[in-house]
């Protein structure tokens, strides 16, 4: 896991002079950040706002510390120009002893930087990552109810973090409480959709639709969801001895979206996938026209994807 790689570094007192924070997954990247900003006091600690530049950082961070150990300069959400990134590269010969630069989410590459790009974790880590979480917060939650409140908000920590800012309050978290009280994403309901689809299920694909408060208008941002869903499925059939992680980051998804695909594709062929999702494109922009309502489009969708499974 990354961000114990980083926290092990940081117990062994191995403070790097530049450090790059960014990733997708912005819980990791505000936990890593804070065990930095920690390493000094606010009085030593400066945060460039967008008009200086970083000839103002490198001054900065060469300054002797008043109130703490180490002085903290943080450059941070900009595009690093090559003039910048030559200018780091040269502080790296000599780094001020006391003086710790930090790029957040930063573009550029800087040699001789320490770089932590955190993304999402696997189910495997994160999962007993929550349950510790909920002992620290003074509530307690089952490991099954964990599983199934990070797959509900498809891996991200930070809505992991605010769902158990909810539920601790009420007690003992089981799966029943998650799923009363936490909304699942588009994403996780398109999961159980194209699952009871490939297992040809009318009824479980409309017990998902029901779930979608009872309101059609939801279905618009649902279907946009399934094409990109059906997508994914189309390009990871396709792919051939392609790692996970690899096709994940080209797509753009987290792991957990990957593997669901994956699963969900087994039940087709390459040309049926592309039929479906030609389809399905065809009903998008009926109902987008006018020309067909948006249930009925959906009702369409589901005979079309449960029917190529026999073709």
């Amino acid at each position: 896991m990354l961000y114990y790689e980083f926290k092990a570094s940081l117990a062994r007192g191995e403070i790097a002079p530049v450090y790059m924070l960014s990733g997708d997954d912005k819980y990791w990247v505000e936990q890593a950040y804070a065990d930095l900003l920690s390493l000094s006091s606010e009085l030593d600690t400066e945060v460039l706002s967008d008009d200086r530049s970083v000839d103002d950082a490198i001054f900065g961070v060469g300054n002797f510390p008043m109130m703490s150990e180490k002085k903290i300069v943080v450059v941070r959400d900009r595009k690093l120009k090559d003039a910048d990134i030559k200018l780091i590269e040269t502080y790296l010969k000599d780094p001020a002893p006391t003086g710790i630069l930090i790029l957040y989410n930063c573009e550029g590459s800087v040699k001789g930087a320490k770089e932590f790009d955190f993304g999402f974790l696997q189910e495997g880590e994160i999962v007993p990552y929550v349950v510790r979480l909920a002992t620290e917060m003074g509530g307690s939650i089952e490991e099954g109810a964990a599983r199934k409140l990070v797959r509900f908000v498809e891996f991200s920590m930070t809505r992991v973090k605010n769902e158990l800012i909810k539920l601790v309050p009420i007690g003992e978290i089981t799966e029943a409480l998650v799923e009363k009280y936490v909304e699942p994403s588009y994403s996780y309901r398109v999961f159980d959709f194209t699952d009871a689809i490939a297992r040809g299920s009318y009824s479980g694909a409309y017990e998902v639709l029901s779930a979608l408060a009872g309101n059609a208008y939801e279905y618009s941002p649902f279907f946009t969801r399934l094409i990109d869903y059906v997508r994914l499925m189309l390009h990871v059939k396709l792919a051939k001895n392609e790692p996970d992680a690899e096709l994940a980051k080209k797509m753009g998804v987290s792991p957990y979206p990957l593997q669901k695909a994956k699963k969900a594709a087994a039940a087709y062929t390459s040309r049926q996938l592309l039929t479906i999702l030609m389809k399905l494109y065809e009903l998008e922009e009926g109902f987008k026209t006018g020309e067909i309502g948006v249930t009925n489009a959906m009702d369409l969708a589901i005979a079309e994807a449960i029917e190529a499974r026999k073709r």
